[in-house]
Formats: structure tokens, C-alpha cells, sequence
């Protein structure tokens, strides 16, 4: 017998789904994105298809676009050497773009330079303090690089901070955890090598102050918490709840007890008014039949 028995008998027997295919189309048209299937396929492969960068370009197309594809001809064309991850570089140009000499680039180039989850309190304190100190010594590059985020205030860096999870710049909110902020790893790959090449002195400092910051502060490790079900707690009466309860038990068992008396009494009435309307339906026959 020719052939591998063994090997027939395993494709036989195993039993295997098949995998569905990511459908980008899909994709884009469950984030919220207008078009009909057939164009919207056809921008999922001009952006190689890819789940993080469909996400990105979904988000991007609804916050200045309303979702509509007329955005995508703001999406610059990329014509470097480098193939691998041009749609996701694309993109993030892109928001680059977009959100040029903001506090929301600021802030998230400073956050790109570290591959840990940053604390928002210890960072601010950080950097407000090197702009500070750099603007009384030297006006250079990096106090206009962080100059976006000296004119912050509180609300407006909560703000900045959800403009940038709503956009899928930064990672969610990590549970029991909301004041680590992280970028997530393609987006820092990316504006760690933007700000190195185009403003190495900020790339610089910001190294250093980000090395500082973790030098200096304990940043809590963080895990997801176990669920815990919690198991109902007994009820426990005061005395006085359970005499107060006890006289409402007696005035409502009183209330019953009138009530019924007054049904009764009720009932009586009925049938006296009924005996009457008898007897005296039946005198009047008693006079016609006389």
C-alpha cells in the first residue's frame, strides 16, 4: 500500500474551522465609516489591510471628516524606501499634520520616548520645571518644543489627554491605574524616530528628562485585579428600627380590621335596602291584585 496511513488518518480525523479572513471593508464600516462595501474594501488595501492602521485612519476620518472618505485625499503620499508600514506611516503624517504646534503633539512625542506607562503628575511637575529653568538660562529648541504645554491648564491637559485616547494615540486607561499614560508601541517607534531627526536637541533633553523622571519616581506595577464576587451582607435591624417596624405591623393589622368592619357594615346595609325594596315591591301587588 502506497501512501502515508498515518498522515491520511490525522486529515481524516481532525476536525478544523476554518478561519475567517479579517475583512477591512468590514472594518472601517463597523468604526463608523461612510461608503458602500466595495470602496471601503478598496481603502482597506490601500492601507495594506492592516487592523492598528484601520483603526487609526477610522478615527482620524471621523474626528476631522465626520467619517466621510473625502478625508483620505488630506493623507499625505509617502514615497520613501521603506514599503514595510508606509500606510501606518501615512497616517500618523497625517495627524501630524493636523495637529501641528498643538499640546496634544507635544504631549505625545514627550510620551513616546518612554516604552513604560508614564505618570501624568510626576511628568508635568517635570517638564514644567526643566521649561522654567531652561527659560531663565537659554531660549533654545526645547523651550519651543514644550512651550504648547506651558500654556495648560489642569482641565485642559484632562482634556488633551481623552482627545488623544479618542483618537487611539494613546492606550486606554489602564484599570485602577487611569494616571499611567502609554503610547502604544508602533505610534512611539514612529515619534521616537520623527523627533530624533528633526529636533535632536528636544529628542535629547526629552531622553534625559524622561530617564530623570523614572530616576526619581516610583512608578506602581500594574496587573488586572481579580474579579470579586461579593456575597450579599445579612440585614441587621436596630431596636428601634424593629420597633418602629413592629408599630406599623400593629396599625396595619388595625387598618385591616376597620376595613372589614366597614365591608361588613356595608354588606348589612346592602341587604336591609334589599329586604325593604322586597317588601315593598310586594305590598304593591298585594294592593293591585285587592
Amino acid at each position: 500500500m502506497s501512501g502515508n496511513p498515518i498522515l491520511t488518518e490525522d486529515v481524516a480525523t481532525t476536525d478544523s474551522k476554518p478561519i475567517e479572513a479579517f475583512s477591512g471593508g468590514r472594518f472601517l464600516l463597523a468604526q463608523g465609516i461612510k461608503g458602500d462595501a466595495a470602496k471601503l474594501d478598496q481603502v482597506a488595501q490601500s492601507f495594506e489591510n492592516d487592523p492598528f492602521t484601520l483603526s487609526l485612519l477610522s478615527a482620524y476620518l471621523k474626528r476631522w471628516y465626520a467619517g466621510r472618505l473625502n478625508g483620505l485625499e488630506s493623507i499625505p503620499v509617502l514615497f520613501d524606501q521603506r514599503p514595510t508600514g508606509r500606510a501606518l506611516r501615512r497616517v500618523l503624517a497625517a495627524f501630524q499634520l493636523k495637529l501641528a504646534g498643538a499640546s496634544d503633539m507635544t504631549l505625545l512625542y514627550l510620551l513616546s520616548l518612554s516604552d513604560q506607562p508614564v505618570p501624568q503628575l510626576p511628568m508635568k511637575l517635570m517638564f514644567r520645571s526643566t521649561f522654567v529653568e531652561r527659560w531663565l538660562s537659554r531660549r533654545d529648541d526645547y523651550i519651543r518644543f514644550l512651550s504648547p504645554l506651558g500654556r495648560l491648564n489642569e482641565d485642559h491637559w484632562h482634556w488633551v489627554i481623552e482627545n488623544l485616547r479618542r483618537l487611539n494615540l494613546l492606550e486606554p486607561a489602564i484599570p485602577s491605574h487611569h494616571d499611567l499614560l502609554l503610547v502604544p508601541e508602533r505610534i512611539r517607534i514612529y515619534l521616537r524616530e520623527e523627533m530624533r531627526l528633526k529636533n535632536p536637541v528636544a529628542y535629547q533633553q526629552g531622553c534625559a528628562d524622561m530617564d530623570k523622571l523614572f530616576r526619581e519616581t516610583v512608578v506602581p506595577m500594574y496587573a488586572p485585579e481579580p474579579v470579586k464576587e461579593e456575597k450579599p451582607k445579612p440585614v441587621l435591624w436596630e431596636m428601634y428600627e424593629l420597633d418602629s417596624a413592629q408599630q406599623q405591623v400593629l396599625a396595619l393589622r388595625c387598618s385591616l380590621a376597620s376595613l372589614r368592619q366597614h365591608s361588613n357594615d356595608l354588606n348589612q346595609h346592602l341587604l336591609s335596602i334589599r329586604t325593604t325594596n322586597l317588601v315593598l315591591s310586594t305590598q304593591e301587588n298585594n294592593q293591585q291584585l285587592a
